[in-house]
């Protein structure tokens, strides 16, 4: 089991706040609209003649599943870099040579993390647009990637 010291819960706890932000303002019911382009909302109990004929069409919005998928995988990232630095700590070697160069210094590992973390989100972000399935198929195999390394790290560490 990896233990968190107070500025790694902190660190954790803070990116599972930021990432599930913006949760409760997408969730929030709204009047339903139909956008044309060009032009502005109109409600879709009024709808324009071009929204009769079928050229417009609704907004999408997210998927539910992908925010807590979003900061299950930030706790994933804070956990990998704690146990690898665990495991390096009790003579574990690490097997990434990209990572090879960023594990001897902690605040490096913690950005490159950050950065990966945020690249990850974002290509979500704009892959559900065009296939939402696809998108939530993608971060549950980053999730189970990530929390196989976790595991790995942390039986090394033993």
């Amino acid at each position: 089991m990896v233990r968190l010291s107070g500025p790694e819960m902190a660190a954790a706890v803070l990116v599972v706040l930021v990432v599930s932000g913006g949760y409760a303002a997408a969730q929030e019911p709204e009047t339903p609209a139909v956008r044309i382009a060009g032009e502005e909302a109109v409600p879709a109990v009024t709808p324009s003649v071009s929204a009769q004929l079928g050229v417009a069409r609704a907004e999408q919005h997210r998927p539910g599943a992908l925010v807590p998928l979003y900061a299950s995988f930030g706790a994933l990232q804070i956990l990998d870099a704690r146990s690898t630095l665990q495991a390096l700590d009790r003579g574990g070697v690490e097997a990434n040579p990209v990572m090879k160069g960023v594990v001897s210094h902690p605040v490096a590992l913690f950005a490159v993390k950050a950065a990966a973390t945020t690249g990850v989100i974002v290509a979500t972000e704009k892959m559900w647009k065009k296939n939402r399935t696809a998108a939530v198929i993608f971060m549950v195999a980053t999730n189970s990637a990530m929390a196989w390394v976790v595991q790995h790290n942390s039986r090394v560490a033993r």
